[in-house]
């Protein structure tokens, strides 16, 4: 099969918690729905919990122009450390490698996200447009994560 790469991307952000608290919610494949918006469901499709080798299969809805496209994505964990974890992810358009890692700092914690994407059919445009897309798409997750974080701190 004739893939087409497009560069690859990496975008960080801080969250406002311990290390270890972060990366144990991000590695669990099954909180997807939580901080990924584009994620509606994930169902494990093998594998006992989160390991390497397990698959997954995420529902997915994305708005683009006023329009909802819904897809079915596989997800199978590549690789998985005390602070790392790498996912294969494909769809019916594209195949992603993801890495996240996580490390702390003085003020909670770094996520970093860097995916390596190729196109099962020559792109045309979108191999231009995808690199600005994910980023906006990593940032808003991002987001979503800290904010899961802040509204789990207590009242201080």
């Amino acid at each position: 099969m004739t893939v087409y790469e497009v560069r690859p991307v990496r975008v960080s952000a801080e969250v406002p918690a311990p290390a270890d608290q972060v990366f144990t919610f991000i590695s669990d494949t099954r909180n997807g729905p939580i901080w990924c918006p584009n994620v509606s469901d994930v169902v494990q499709i093998s594998g006992d919990g989160v390991e390497v080798g397990a698959r997954f299969r995420f529902h997915q809805v994305v708005e683009a122009g006023g329009r909802s496209l819904t897809s079915d994505v596989d997800v199978e964990v590549l690789d998985l450390t005390e602070d790392s974890i790498s996912w294969r992810v494909e769809d019916k358009f594209q195949v992603r490698d993801v890495q996240v890692s996580v490390t702390g700092t003085d003020s909670g914690s770094e996520v970093t996200q860097t995916t390596s994407a190729a196109f099962k059919r020559k792109p045309g445009v979108a191999k231009w447009l995808y690199p600005t897309l994910a980023k906006r798409t990593f940032r808003d997750q991002f987001q979503h994560l800290s904010e899961h974080f802040a509204a789990d701190e207590p009242p201080g």
